[in-house]
């Protein structure tokens, strides 16, 4: 992966969010999705996302004359592998989670805006809960949860069901957070 740095501007963030969240897209389409943004800008920080090789195009069409092309987050940013992320610098690693968390607060936010928000009757949760486990009982917990999410993911689409996102973090908190509860 590249410097994920790249990405603490606030306008190239917003573009990798857009991606992220709606796949490929033009220039045009950006734009509709970041009408602040005026086109040039828009433009010169698509390129340097390009250049910086954090997006890539993905078609390429002739429109009256102009190449229009549609871009897409690069495979590696978009998912990266273990040894993507285990050779990123604490820096870089703190580009692409702010990403993550950034299309969170984003999806949040269309969330309230679509409407009548009703976090009850939507079923909307967000919640942290600490716990003491080992490397093995982390590990069962992630394939159960895993196995229950493929079964929902295999569901197709119905009147009856609403399109949902589940958005997990697992971090280990700092040992001496678990020093102090011991002490």
């Amino acid at each position: 992966m590249t410097d994920a740095s790249v990405l603490l501007h606030p306008i190239r963030l917003r573009i990798a969010q857009a991606l992220l969240s709606d796949g490929d897209l033009t220039t045009a389409q950006l734009h509709e999705r970041l009408s602040d943004v005026p086109i040039a800008t828009l433009y010169r920080q698509v390129n340097h996302l390009q250049k910086a090789e954090l997006i890539e195009v993905a078609e390429e069409h002739q429109v009256r004359g102009a190449k229009e092309r549609t871009y897409r987050l690069a495979p590696s940013f978009a998912s990266p592998t273990e040894g993507d992320l285990t050779s990123l610098s604490k820096e870089e690693l703190h580009g692409v989670f702010t990403v993550f968390t950034s299309g969170l607060i984003r999806d949040f936010g269309l969330y309230l805006e679509d409407g009548d928000a009703d976090l009850v009757a939507d079923r909307v949760l967000f919640a942290q809960a600490d716990f003491w486990a080992t490397e093995e009982e982390v590990d069962e917990f992630t394939q159960s949860v895993m196995g229950a999410l493929e079964k929902l993911m295999a569901h197709d689409q119905t009147v009856d069901r609403r399109r949902r996102k589940l958005t997990t973090v697992l971090l280990p908190r700092p040992e001496r957070d678990g020093q102090e509860e011991n002490s």
